[in-house]
C-alpha cells in the first residue's frame, strides 16, 4: 500500500508539472500568435507603401549622372520661364476669418479581413527515453502518535413516531365441536392386607460416668475486708 501511495503521489506530481508546462506553452502560443498578427499588419502596411511608391516613382530611372543631366536639360528646355532665381518672400497678409466647418464625410467601409494562414505541419514524435533504474524502497516511517479522542457528539432529536397501521378485520368464529361422550367409571380395586407389626428392640446400655473436673478458683471481692478465707 505504501508503494502504491508513493507511486500515486509521484504520478500526481508529474501531472502537475505537465499542467504547468502546458500553461507555459499556451502562453507562448498566445504570444507568438499576437506577434504573428503584428507582423502581418506590418507586412500589409509595407506592401501598401511599396504600391504607392511604384505608382508615383518610375523604377526605370536609375541614379545615373548622365540620365540626370539629360533630365535637367529637358526640364530647362520645356520650362524656360521658371528657371530664374526666386524673389524675396512677400509680407504675410492678415489672417482671414475661420470658415465654417464642413460636414463630416461618411466613414469608409472596413477593409477585407486577410486570409488565415495555413496550419503548420506537426513535428515528428521524439524517441522515448531510456527508463531509469527503479530506486530502492524507502524505510517505513515511524508510527505517529494516536490523536486525542474526540468529544462525543450531541444526541440527535428523536424522530416523529410512525403512524399506526390499520387493524385487520377479525375473522369469523369457527363452529364449536361436539362434546365427547364421558367414559364409564372403572371398578375399584381390592384393599391390600395390613402387614404384621415388628418386634420392639432392646434398650441400649448406660455409658460410664465421666471424671469430676478440677474445681475453679474462687473470685475476690472488691472490699478491703478479710472475708476471703472465712
Amino acid at each position: 500500500m505504501d508503494t502504491l501511495a508513493s507511486l500515486l503521489n509521484k504520478a500526481l506530481e508529474n501531472i502537475n508539472i505537465l499542467n504547468t508546462e502546458l500553461n507555459k506553452l499556451k502562453s507562448s502560443h498566445q504570444l507568438l500568435t499576437n506577434k504573428y498578427l503584428d507582423s502581418c499588419n506590418t507586412i500589409t502596411n509595407l506592401q501598401n507603401k511599396i504600391s504607392n511608391l511604384e505608382i508615383r516613382v518610375n523604377p526605370d530611372i536609375a541614379i545615373d549622372f548622365v540620365l540626370l543631366e539629360q533630365l535637367m536639360i529637358k526640364i530647362c528646355q520645356e520650362n524656360p520661364n521658371n528657371l530664374g532665381p526666386k524673389g524675396p518672400i512677400g509680407d504675410t497678409g492678415y489672417m482671414g476669418a475661420t470658415g465654417y466647418t464642413g460636414a463630416t464625410g461618411c466613414i469608409g467601409a472596413n477593409g477585407l479581413t486577410g486570409a488565415t494562414g495555413g496550419t503548420g505541419c506537426q513535428g515528428m514524435q521524439g524517441l522515448q527515453g531510456i527508463n531509469g533504474y527503479q530506486g530502492d524502497t524507502g524505510s517505513t516511517g515511524c508510527i505517529g502518535m494516536t490523536g486525542a479522542t474526540g468529544c462525543i457528539g450531541s444526541i440527535g432529536n428523536k424522530g416523529i413516531n410512525g403512524l399506526m397501521g390499520i387493524q385487520g378485520i377479525q375473522g369469523e368464529q369457527g363452529l364449536r365441536g361436539m362434546q365427547g361422550i364421558q367414559g364409564e367409571q372403572g371398578i375399584q380395586g381390592l384393599m391390600g392386607a395390613t402387614g404384621m407389626q415388628g418386634k420392639q428392640g432392646k434398650d441400649g446400655n448406660v455409658g460410664q460416668r465421666g471424671d469430676v473436673g478440677v474445681a475453679g478458683k474462687r473470685g475476690q471481692c472488691g472490699c478491703d475486708c478479710k472475708c476471703i478465707g472465712k
